[in-house]
């Protein structure tokens, strides 16, 4: 099998797994969720699990055959793509702790069951026509095709990866400021309000506790760092479900809460 007609099912199942999983998404969450890391309308893993499908499962003798290798297939491929993107990006796009029988939240049986019958529903429902589609393009033209292709997803992963990275950066900064020298700047604070206002250094130390200050810091600094975030950065912050970074997660998660809050007051 040409592996230019491969990239191009690739893409194309990716293209599918986007619409579903926003579909999905939007109807369960009651608003517009658009998925996948990436910018364009491509969720890769289906792309790989549909090409992977194709591969290994279409010699094989019957459905139910089929069926169980897409299960335990898709169980691999999910758990091992959410731990290297963890792993690399410390950051979550899925996370199945909700779920019964879910090992780490990365996997969980009722999925990779639906990732069964999905492989089984790719395999002999789908693929027939998605072969029919590409089977008029001659060699040259599938081929010019997938190298159109790659060029848009490898401009596509490079630019989300580095948006990625940069939100590590700008949260271990983020974090870096709220703690760094926080006790001091909370003594200085307290020495200039005892300058400023009539009331006694320990009455006004005591309505402002150290936590409190620290809280209005985490704010300030949420808001600096956001207004620095760039278009890419802030769609990628929108596609994670939370980071994993012990050091930032909160601040992670507030941030993505805080895009949430904006994204909903600007549409009312």
């Amino acid at each position: 099998m040409h592996i230019a007609t491969l990239f191009i099912w690739f893409i194309l199942y990716g293209i599918l797994g986007w619409i579903y999983e926003t579909v999905y998404c939007s109807i369960t969450e009651l608003k517009w969720d658009n998925r996948g890391m990436l910018i364009g309308p491509y969720c890769p893993i289906y792309g790989v699990g549909a090409v992977l499908d194709i591969l290994l499962c279409s010699k094989l003798p019957d459905a139910w055959t089929v069926f169980l290798v897409c299960m335990l297939g898709s169980a691999i491929l999910e758990y091992t793509t959410s731990y290297t993107l963890e792993r690399i990006f410390h950051a979550v796009w899925w996370d199945y702790s909700h779920l019964p029988l879910n090992l780490n939240g990365r996997i969980c049986l009722p999925c990779s069951i639906g990732f069964g019958f999905a492989g089984w529903i790719v395999l002999y429902g789908i693929q027939p026509y998605m072969a029919l589609l590409t089977a008029p393009l001659s060699s040259n033209g599938q081929e010019l095709l997938a190298l159109l292709f790659m060029a848009v997803f490898a401009a596509d992963c490079a630019l989300t990866a580095d948006s990625l990275a940069q939100i590590n950066v700008k949260l271990e900064a983020t974090m870096q400021a709220i703690d760094l020298h926080i006790s001091e700047k909370y003594d200085s604070f307290i020495t200039n309000a005892r300058h400023n206002i009539s009331e006694g250094f320990d009455t006004m130390k005591g309505k402002i506790t150290f936590d409190e200050f620290r809280e209005h810091r985490t704010i300030e600094e949420i808001k600096k760092t956001m207004l620095s975030m760039n278009r890419i950065q802030t769609r990628a912050l929108r596609s994670l479900v939370s980071f994993r970074h012990v050091s930032y997660s909160d601040i992670g998660s507030r941030m993505k809460h805080t895009l949430a809050f904006v994204r909903k007051n600007k549409k009312d």
